[in-house]
């Protein structure tokens, strides 16, 4: 396995205790503006909220581990709820093992399952304004020859703007089928993806969880350096985000498609700076362009509105986009409302349980919470 120890990602770090009662956040002094005391979003928002609570607490809403809310500038919301610790065994053919109960605070970082594709797009952004590159390149161009001469001539054309957009041409399933499995099982995932027949890039679209590892592979190569300390220095760094956990690809490569686990108030920090149009406290960590582009509809599957491994929702008649993982793992994110609403579940292959769970917390209580009927 390519890359050392020495080279990690976060560093450990302590945030301290967790939200105070009754969803009140707390200032940790981690750079996001809180509202400890009473909000002056009024007393609706507290009712409203704490009916929320209420309701995640007497079992309403199954496995909620964190909520999240950030309007106007402000956390004004911060709560965490007792619940399972399940994982995924990836390797041994992707299986939902059973953990420990626990009681989730802010300090314990989650699981993201697909999350961690939306977190590769950014990158992605980084990386090729950097680079002075735009989607339009082949990937090809930016993979190593070994891999180069294994692709098949249709899949030569890929773009990564059809690979970010979920359009790359491979015949796959992993919804149904065994895909995503074989490819756990796999010593290279980009070896195992080219073994797929090609139909030509921008062909059709079709949720494939080898190509985000494949865009990381391409992109480390043609940085010239290992991607974990430089996506340190470019973006996990710049947000002040020193404590996650990021394993790799078989082959040494930061694994792009679900295994990063965060911490709430991280994802948070994430979700601010996507409202914020690539900002973080004053500094452009992501142009701006790529926020708008990556968010903006690039292929309408019957599954919804897809990005740049990102889904375009709307809800209570609201547009809004979202990291979305496995399980329930959400960064929503309300451009012309000023809202974010992070989330993390445990209902791990239940879907549509969770997505239907958040849909529901956000239309019932938060967006009338927040005045956004």
């Amino acid at each position: 396995m390519r890359g050392t120890v020495a080279a990690a990602l976060c560093l450990l770090v302590s945030y301290g205790t967790g939200a105070a009662a009754g969803g009140r956040p707390s200032d940790l002094g981690d750079g996001i503006h809180v509202v400890t005391g009473a909000t002056e979003l009024g007393p609706e928002f507290d009712a409203r909220m704490a009916a929320l609570t209420g309701a995640i607490e007497a079992g309403k809403f199954k496995e909620v581990h964190s909520l999240l809310v950030y309007k106007e500038g402000a956390l004004r919301y911060e709560n965490y709820f007792p619940g399972n610790s399940d994982w995924i065994d990836f390797p041994n053919g992707i299986k939902r093992m059973a953990g420990a109960p626990v009681g989730w605070d802010a300090d314990r970082k989650h699981y993201m399952a697909s999350v961690t594709k939306t977190v590769t797009a950014i990158l992605t952004g980084i990386a090729l304004d950097q680079l002075h590159a735009d989607v339009e390149t082949p990937v090809r161009d930016f993979l190593p020859p070994d891999l180069q001469s294994k692709m098949q001539p249709d899949a030569e054309k890929l773009t990564f703007d059809q690979a970010l957009g979920m359009q790359a041409g491979f015949v796959w399933d992993e919804w149904t089928g065994d895909d995503l499995v074989r490819l756990w099982q796999s010593g290279n995932f980009a070896e195992t993806l080219f073994s797929h027949e090609n139909r030509g890039p921008g062909s059709f679209w079709v949720y494939n969880s080898a190509v985000p590892n494949l865009v990381l592979t391409a992109i480390e190569h043609r940085l010239g350096e290992p991607l974990k300390p430089w996506a340190d220095r470019n973006f996990f760094g710049a947000l002040g985000i020193t404590d996650c956990d990021w394993p790799a690809q078989p082959t040494g490569t930061p694994e792009g498609s679900a295994r990063l686990h965060l911490r709430p108030r991280d994802m948070l920090k994430i979700g601010i700076l996507l409202l914020d149009h690539g900002r973080w406290q004053g500094r452009q960590v992501v142009p701006a362009n790529w926020v708008a582009t990556m968010t903006r509809v690039h292929a309408r599957p019957d599954a919804g509105d897809y990005g740049y491994f990102t889904w375009l929702r709307d809800v209570a008649g609201l547009k809004y986009f979202s990291a979305d993982g496995d399980g329930g793992q959400q960064i929503n994110v309300f451009p012309d409302q000023g809202l974010v609403v992070v989330m993390t579940q445990g209902n791990y292959g239940e879907w549509p349980l969770y997505q239907d769970q958040a849909r529901a917390m956000m239309a019932d209580y938060i967006l009338p919470a927040t005045g956004l009927h």
